[in-house]
């Protein structure tokens, strides 16, 4: 199995910076699941300041942050250094989560 890094903050906006990472969201309201991106962005997701005060590393996935201003609106972003590894991980992840919605 590939090993994969684990990021910090740092990192990500760096790697934001430099256009060399990809990530998908998913929406919490509530804390619970709400949707999820339908694709993978190489777009930054947020203004780094943002990012910097209201992210933090989530400790039950690696590549994946936590960021919220407050205790409604959750945004969870899971961050690759590849396009192919990021559809390759959203795509089911995405689909499980939908169908445990409904």
């Amino acid at each position: 199995e590939e090993e994969r890094k684990n990021l910090s903050i740092d990192d990500v906006i760096a790697g934001f910076q430099n256009k060399n990472l990809f990530y998908f969201e998913f929406l919490l309201v509530d804390g619970k699941y709400s949707r999820a991106s339908n694709k993978c962005l190489n777009s930054r997701p947020a203004d780094f300041n943002w990012i910097r005060q209201h992210c933090k590393e989530n400790p039950e996935f690696k590549n994946a942050f936590e960021c919220s201003e407050d205790s409604k609106i959750t945004y969870v972003w899971f961050i690759y250094e590849s396009q192919e590894k990021c559809e390759e991980v959203r795509e089911p992840l995405k689909d499980k989560m939908d169908a445990v919605r409904r």
